[in-house]
């Protein structure tokens, strides 16, 4: 099963998860880890601690990562360079993890990056517009 590893800048990994277990459930198995990225953090020390961990991910894993750019994703990018079968997807939201939770048992771990991509852009609207709009 693929694994999901949270990398962001301070708690915000361990909350995405906690909330997305109040939205559905806590997830019951060990498929998932978060990272916090905190202004002490080594990049090279993190992105070794990282990639150790997606070595063991034998049916591959999906990083996701809170903005493009930032110390989170350029420990995951460092992290993951080698690893065939390990995705990073950045700008994080609830929609994407929850679609990674929902999705990781019956996709690999490249069509569930891809997924998650999607249903994450997706997810972003314009509400305001879209109720004056009427839609």
């Amino acid at each position: 099963m693929v694994k999901i590893i949270l990398v962001t800048h301070g708690q915000l990994a361990k909350e995405m998860l906690e909330t997305a277990g109040l939205i559905i459930g806590k997830p019951t198995d060990d498929g998932f880890a978060t990272f916090a990225v905190t202004t002490a953090s080594s990049v090279e020390k993190e992105a070794a601690k990282l990639k150790a961990l997606l070595e063991t991910c034998e049916d591959g894993a999906v990083v996701l990562t809170d903005i493009f750019g930032g110390s989170a994703t350029n420990i995951s990018l460092m992290a993951s360079k080698d690893l065939n079968n390990c995705h990073v997807i950045t700008g994080l939201n609830l929609s994407m993890l929850l679609t990674a939770i929902n999705s990781r048992k019956k996709l690999n771990a490249k069509e569930l990056a891809e997924k998650i991509e999607s249903d994450g852009k997706r997810a972003v609207i314009n509400a305001t517009e879209l109720l004056i709009k009427g839609l």
